[in-house]
């Protein structure tokens, strides 16, 4: 099964601060997110990371939550 980096962002746009990382099995990033967040999750392109921002947060202070799919060969561990 898939696994997936999660991390919550929040803060003033010019310096978002990262926290509660760790690692999720899922099936797709939308499954990835749901225990942590209703917001509407949005894939990049080609589907390497996401996202699901707060809709009631402006362009000044944000709130979301961001994943990357993790490499097969990729530790089970969150980095430092």
């Amino acid at each position: 099964m898939p696994r997936y980096q999660i991390w919550y962002i929040e803060g003033p746009n010019a310096s978002l601060k990262k926290s509660s990382e760790r690692i999720v099995e899922a099936v797709s990033f939308a499954e990835a997110l749901a225990p942590f967040t209703c917001w509407p999750v949005m894939a990049n392109y080609n589907h390497s990371t996401a996202s699901a921002w707060n809709p009631g947060t402006c362009l000044y202070y944000q709130q979301g939550w961001e994943a990357r799919l993790l490499p097969d060969d990729e530790s089970q561990s969150c980095p430092d």
